[in-house]
């Protein structure tokens, strides 16, 4: 017996009527039961039809205008009265390896400013724990906070995820608000900070730049199935971040993430970031994007969700 598909009736679908001559005995007499039946379309049409969105309720509002950051009601600014000196790690936190490492690695007088904030790392973790990403891209390793926060969020998803971290593990010079410098063992001390932290297997480590190792990288992310997300944190001049999303594009996946950090450039100094959130149109595929404010130092972080 052939059976015709049921198609869902839609909002402005006019339904069908009913006609027969069959009659039921109600209460009141002889029915037809086209006719009851009929009534209680009737019905049903009118719920379909009516429009109860809030949209409909709402005036017209006019046309729409995005506004820039410093325009909103709640801009982007630093929480906190004054610039600290150093990050404050939460007391909260304590009792595993790569906590206690990371504790560690945050006192270092190389840390601060330019490795991401406890805060920052805690979103992080909590990104990849939930996006249950198996394979991740990191651009600028620098001392290998933000690489321990990414490694050990794969390693308690315990499903074979992996980082790989992207460095020219070149010296490190002073700078503002930052007088330590180190001139050798870059790589060295990035390798025992993972080592300690006990995530040495959920990394990789690249040294080159950034979008050069990148584009060698890439028969291997596609042999994983792709990459899922991308946190880019290297160069941050405009070419610099155009580059390294440019490279990874072609392995990332629709529905993969690319994470960018310092994007405030009137609170981190840093023009790349920004740029990128802002021509996403110069980029090969097309993105949602959000802005997300950063504690204690508001210096923003960007998620981009690829869509096509």
């Amino acid at each position: 017996m052939n059976q015709k598909a049921f198609t869902p009736a839609r909002s402005g679908d006019a339904l069908p009527r009913l006609s027969g001559l069959q009659t039921v005995r109600t209460e009141s007499g002889l029915v037809s039961v086209a006719a009851q039946a009929n009534k209680y379309l009737s019905a049903l049409q009118s719920v379909l039809t009516k429009d109860e969105s809030p949209r409909a309720q709402q005036p017209d509002a006019g046309e729409k205008t995005r506004l820039p950051n410093m325009r909103c009601e709640f801009p982007p600014k630093h929480p906190v009265p004054e610039h600290p000196t150093e990050w404050e790690f939460p007391s909260f936190l304590g009792g595993t390896p790569w906590i206690d490492t990371l504790r560690e690695v945050y006192a270092h007088p190389l840390a601060f400013p330019a490795s991401i904030s406890p805060e920052v790392g805690l979103l992080l973790y909590s990104l990849v724990r939930n996006i249950r990403p198996m394979t991740v891209v990191e651009t600028g390793t620098f001392i290998a906070v933000s690489t321990i926060w990414i490694a050990a969020a794969l390693k308690d998803n315990d499903d074979g995820g992996m980082l790989h971290t992207f460095d020219t593990f070149g010296p490190i010079r002073a700078g503002k608000h930052r007088d330590a410098e180190l001139l050798e063992g870059h790589l060295e001390l990035v390798a025992d900070h993972i080592a300690r932290a006990g995530v040495a297997e959920q990394v990789v480590l690249h040294k080159g730049n950034s979008h050069v190792e990148l584009k060698r990288a890439q028969n291997h992310f596609q042999s994983r199935g792709g990459v899922q997300i991308a946190y880019l944190d290297a160069d941050h001049t405009g070419p610099g971040v155009w580059n390294d999303l440019w490279t990874v594009e072609p392995v990332l996946n629709t529905g993969g993430y690319v994470l960018l950090h310092d994007t405030f450039p009137h609170l981190c100094s840093h023009q790349g970031p920004r740029n990128v959130m802002l021509n996403l149109d110069k980029a090969a595929g097309l993105y949602d994007a959000i802005d997300v404010y950063t504690a204690p130092m508001n210096y923003g972080v960007g998620i981009l969700r690829r869509v096509g």
